[in-house]
């Protein structure tokens, strides 16, 4: 599994609860994703998501489905985060799956999904030093996030 702390963005919601598409945008730096195994991070990094010269992925948020609105001040809640995940210069629809704890302002969550290396027409690693390379990749985003009322 590879891990990357560069994640940043902003989810932005209108006044009856829809997302504001354009403006709600979650870009992962995969520049300096890494794992337990460097020179699989480093092929993953050259060949597969070409770094080099796409240095970020981005969700683009478009909707969510199972989050009530107004936004809950305290509690557990499971959503699904609709959107467009583009890596590389591919971009395909995406839904992750949340688990969102309200307390006050603030919001834990976490969200994944599952893509292929198909999927966004990457190279799958072949290395010798590497006995397998699963198909699919998990995507999980760890988020810490604060409700903002606009002024």
């Amino acid at each position: 599994m590879g891990e990357t702390s560069d994640v940043t963005g902003t989810i932005i919601f209108n006044e009856n609860g829809s997302v504001l598409s354009k403006a709600s945008v979650l870009p992962v730096g995969v520049d300096g994703l890494t794992s337990d195994e460097s020179r699989e991070d480093g092929f993953l990094r050259r060949s597969s998501i070409q770094t080099s010269r796409f240095p970020d992925a981005t969700f683009s948020i478009n909707g969510t489905e199972g989050l009530d609105w107004p936004l809950p001040s305290e509690g557990s809640v499971s959503f699904t985060l609709l959107g467009n995940m583009t890596i590389r210069d591919v971009s395909k629809p995406v839904t992750l799956d949340a688990e969102a704890q309200f307390t006050g302002d603030s919001i834990t969550a976490t969200a994944s999904t599952i893509i292929t290396f198909d999927q966004f027409e990457m190279s799958k690693p072949s290395l010798a030093f590497i006995l397998s390379v699963e198909g699919e990749i998990r995507l999980e985003l760890d988020i810490q996030a604060l409700v903002r009322k606009a002024s």
